[in-house]
């Protein structure tokens, strides 16, 4: 202020901080801890920033390998369409043009891929496609009639052929010598000569309904690459097939390579029309945005809308049946897709979805950690300017002013490391789109804010300290409250509120994707633990200190006398160590959980060491299946689905799942079912009448609701009357029996199991599919060592030439399918196991749970060294006393940890005790279903090493946090005291 004389007065304005120069002087002494709130504001920014492009792109990755796993059963993309051959000006057939049909091909094909837009145009990496004739007759000097019949052979041109194969003897087909009589050139595998009688060099005749023609073998190949796609697209390209076609009457059917001449020939020679294939092959690139949320739900669009695009790019504005579509020099019926990517992405969304909800849990609980460390920095930093702000406030300062002098310094400190971490956030997200902004400015601001409330709450404890005591009156006197215990009161009332809430709520609304509710309230829940254990933290300490009393040395009394003195102090370390070691106890829960759950929907969906799943229509072939090497026993079970509609109320229920199992087998299959001594009840056994309604067991749920039990069964292309004659034994849903027929498509609607003459009359449901489960080891549980047994070989050589994949056209399925769209599938218990272990999701949610562990106990470790140097010079005085007695080196570190050890114990059983107890309090909004695809909600089972890691890593902070508060006290605590010093 300026005086009456003109000279600048020292006195200060009332209210004020003291001027800018002190001001600037004491953030000179406050250099250590605003470098710990910048470093604390770099790393939350980078964590907030960099979490989503981190996973997102750990789930592009999965993206990529769930694509390559599914197309190894076939594209997930495939337009077929039929292609007529070309004509002249008065609509005859046109003289072969050669050198079009591959053209014509390739042109529409791409018209096709390139249509499509967004994701879906950055997945479709390449299309390829085949043309081939109808089936015909092989005949000529010298052929076989295999079981008495002629073979069936289909030509076939494939665009990507010739780099897939070898010739081993002759040349690749080529073209005719005369276009109007010479013979079609061939070339056939080497399976493919021996099954059909065949050698180089022969010419066969071909018959059809639309003509035939004359071809010479010319050259026999092999593939390459006998997993390749093209040979699971073509399989009877590489061996022949016999199928029954009527009782006891066998035909081989087979195709034969030939070159696009060979088929534009053909056309020439009266070929009406030819089966002309696309396949569109789907990957997800490093750089690809599938594996988010808004990329995933693109994508899934983009397939279910692509039929509708590449007709209209083929054919133009008009897609109609009546007007052919113009293909090069010929012309094509509309394409017709068919398409599994959509129902593959939208599987990938959900999980995906639970992935970021459970993610966001545990960057939740990292940034809780990181705000309280910078807490306790801040309340250090108010410690050492203890007296300094005593006396500006004896020279009028007041609070406001005092907390704005330290907000004003924090602020740059929390800029300077959010802008530090953006730097970095932007140089590690490798061109990918950073996460929101919004938590990291909160938790920039939160730090910020730090310094300030720590003095104006001290100055609080001040202004407290000096008043005289009030007496308290009325209510206030009959309730006791204080400022404590109203906040831990608010604290525990929004937990119980919280948990509550989440409970009745249940998982998020299908579709979202964040979960805030989620991530707040068990934040919330690790303060109100916190409260908890700093009302029981007292108890135990002062019943142990009682008990080292009774010892004869120094240092258990003297540190735990210490710890007990400044129990109040011990709030800050226990606010960072209890959340971030029930994070930690929490991640290392899901993760076992959702492994064992994992492993134990593998055996469910496989029921033994082995499945075949095929057509229920078509019967698998058991006493085949029984003969193969490796395979001690068969158990049929027939699936199905259908709607049920009650007789008492007509109360129609959709989603019904339809079980028909032998009990007797089931009983020698797997000893001691609940399911198989049910299922032996008299009611499932008794004899039935043509037209009678077949007895069925019914979950509880539905023999609940529907006490009369009889019903009206539709199952599609057939129907017959049901009648529940008793109650499935709870767990039932989960027996090997039924995985394997109802894993896929669900029994949201109920479930019934038939036995005995029952299970015999379910009927063929179309669609659906039954099951043969293999045992390698009957009355053992499956294993991967007993699917190692089995010969994979054998098992897929009975099931090529059984009945079930006859005439199923199509695209082959997982596991070795047969025929191109056969809906046969075999699983082995081996690899389910290990797709089970390979998730990627799964993988990124145990990642983001152990990097917030580990980011919080070292942060745990920053806190609770703070918290030892907010103490140092008292602690140091009172060590420099013992000394002074005759107290050893070793016995003042022993204090030192001693000291530390209730904090510690304090923290892991609060922390470990609240990580175990959040899966029972989050209830049902906890949804862990959605990656294990088991029966039901999988049962809670920790990972106990990683417990057992995170607890001793806790533990380990105590030795650590104590050399270094040695390191960082050194020189300004004394040793030994002088002469006129005190303790304290």
């Amino acid at each position: 202020m300026i005086g009456r004389d003109g000279r600048r007065s020292g006195r200060l304005r009332p209210g004020g901080f003291g001027g800018w120069r002190p001001a600037v002087r004491e953030v000179r002494t406050g250099r250590p801890v605003l470098a710990v709130l910048a470093v604390l504001s770099a790393v939350l920014t980078v964590a907030t920033l960099l979490w989503p492009p981190v996973f997102d792109r750990l789930a592009t990755r999965e993206v990529a390998r769930r694509l390559a796993a599914a197309q190894a059963a076939g594209p997930l993309l495939r337009a077929s369409s039929s292609v007529n051959p070309p004509v002249n000006e008065k609509g005859g057939l046109a003289v072969p043009q050669f050198g079009t049909l591959d053209k014509d091909l390739t042109v529409v094909g791409e018209e096709m891929r390139q249509s499509s837009s967004g994701e879906l145009a950055r997945s479709l990496v390449r299309v390829s496609g085949w043309a081939q004739s109808a089936g015909m007759e092989l005949s000529g000097d010298g052929v076989p009639r295999p079981h008495g019949n002629p073979g069936m052979v289909s030509l076939v041109y494939a665009q990507d052929a010739a780099d897939r194969v070898r010739w081993v003897a002759g040349r690749a087909p080529g073209l005719p010598a005369d276009p109007a009589a010479a013979p079609v050139e061939l070339g056939l595998s080497a399976a493919s000569l021996e099954k059909f009688g065949l050698k180089v060099g022969q010419r066969v005749h071909f018959a059809g309904r639309t003509g035939g023609t004359d071809a010479v073998v010319v050259g026999e190949f092999e593939p390459l690459d006998g997993s390749d796609d093209l040979w699971r697209e073509l399989p009877l390209l590489n061996s022949p097939m016999d199928s029954q076609d009527q009782p006891s009457v066998y035909i081989r059917y087979g195709q034969a390579m030939v070159s696009a001449a060979g088929l534009e020939a053909m056309e020439a020679r009266g070929s009406q029309s030819l089966d002309a294939t696309w396949a569109f092959w789907t990957a997800e690139q490093p750089w690809g945005t599938a594996g988010t949320a808004a990329g995933a739900a693109e994508l899934s669009r983009g397939a279910r809308g692509f039929g509708e695009v590449m007709a209209t790019a083929a054919c133009g504005g008009v897609v109609s049946d009546v007007f052919p579509c113009h293909a090069g020099a010929r012309t094509m019926r509309p394409p017709h897709l068919n398409q599994q990517l959509s129902v593959l992405m939208d599987g990938f969304a959900v999980q995906r979805a639970r992935t970021v909800a459970l993610q966001s849990f545990a960057l939740a609980g990292l940034l809780a950690v990181g705000v309280s460390t910078a807490v306790a920095a801040a309340r250090l930093g108010a410690r050492r300017r203890e007296a300094a702000l005593a006396l500006q406030r004896a020279r009028g300062a007041g609070e406001p002013a005092l907390a704005a002098v330290r907000l004003l310094e924090a602020v740059p400190a929390a800029v300077a490391g959010l802008s530090a971490g953006w730097a970095v956030s932007v140089r590690w997200a490798d061109g990918r789109p950073l996460g929101p902004w919004w938590p990291a400015l909160l938790a920039a601001a939160l730090v910020a804010c730090a310094p300030a409330v720590a003095v104006w709450w001290e100055g609080r404890a001040v202004r407290r300290a000096g008043r005289a005591p009030v007496r308290r009156r009325g209510l206030k006197r009959a309730l006791g409250l204080s400022a404590r215990l109203v906040a831990e009161g608010a604290v525990l009332v929004l937990a119980v509120v919280g948990v509550l809430q989440l409970r009745l709520r249940g998982a998020a609304p299908a579709g979202s994707e964040t979960d805030p509710q989620l991530a707040l309230v068990p934040v919330v829940l690790g303060l109100a633990a916190v409260v908890v254990v700093l009302r029981v933290y007292p108890v135990p300490l002062r019943l142990v200190t009682r008990w080292a009393r009774r010892g004869r040395g120094t240092v258990a009394l003297v540190g735990l006398a210490q710890a007990g003195r400044r129990s109040g102090a011990a709030a800050t370390a226990l606010l960072v160590l209890v959340p971030a070691l029930a994070c930690a106890v929490f991640g290392a829960l899901v993760s076992g959980t959702v492994r064992e759950g994992r492993v134990e929907a593998a055996h469910w969906r496989t029921g033994g060491d082995a499945v075949v799943l095929g057509p229920a229509q078509r019967a698998l072939p058991v006493e085949e299946l029984a003969g193969v090497p490796g395979v001690a026993g068969v158990l049929p079970v027939r699936g199905g689905q259908a709607v049920l509609t009650s007789d008492e109320d007509g109360t129609r229920v959709r989603g019904v799942g339809l079980v028909g199992v032998d009990p007797a087998g089931l009983a020698r299959y797997e000893p001691g079912s609940p399911l198989a001594a049910a299922l032996a009840a008299p009611e499932l056994a008794e004899p039935l009448g043509q037209g009678a309604e077949l007895p069925a067991l019914a979950d509880r749920a539905t023999a609940e609701r529907f006490p009369d039990g009889s019903f009206d069964v539709d199952a599609g292309t057939a129907k017959f009357r049901a009648r529940i004659v008793g109650v499935l034994p709870d767990g039932s849903a989960a027996d090997r029996a039924i995985g394997p027929v109802v894993g896929d498509v669900g029994t949201a609607g109920g479930l019934l199991v038939f036995g005995g003459p029952g299970a015999e009359r379910l009927p063929k449901q179309s669609g659906q599919r039954s099951a043969a489960v293999l045992f390698a080891d009957p009355g053992r549980p499956g294993s991967a060592a007993g699917a190692a047994r089995i010969d994979a070989d054998r098992l897929k050589s009975v099931v090529a030439a059984s009945d079930a994949t006859a005439g199923a056209g199509g695209g082959g399925a997982a596991g070795g399918a047969i025929s191109r769209g056969a809906p046969v599938e075999i699983r082995y218990l081996d690899g389910q196991l290990r797709d089970a272990e390979g998730d990627g999701l799964v993988a990124a949610l145990e990642t983001a749970f152990r990097a917030s562990a580990a980011l919080g106990l070292l942060l745990g470790l920053v806190a609770v060294v703070l918290e030892l140097l907010l103490g140092s010079v008292e602690r140091g005085r009172m060590l420099a006393y013992l000394r002074t007695l005759g107290l050893g080196g070793r016995a003042a570190a022993g204090v030192r940890l001693v000291q530390l050890l209730p904090v510690v114990v304090a923290a892991v059983v609060g922390g470990t005790l609240l990580g175990l107890a959040l899966p029972w309090l989050l209830g049902p909004a906890l949804e862990l279903r959605v990656f294990t695809r088991g029966p039901g909600a999988p049962a809670f089972a920790p990972d106990w090493a990683g417990i057992a890691v995170a607890a001793l890593g806790l533990l380990v902070l105590i030795p650590c946090a104590a050399a270094l508060e040695g390191v960082a006290g050194r020189g300004r605590v004394p040793r030994v005291l002088r002469l006129g010093e005190g303790a304290q």
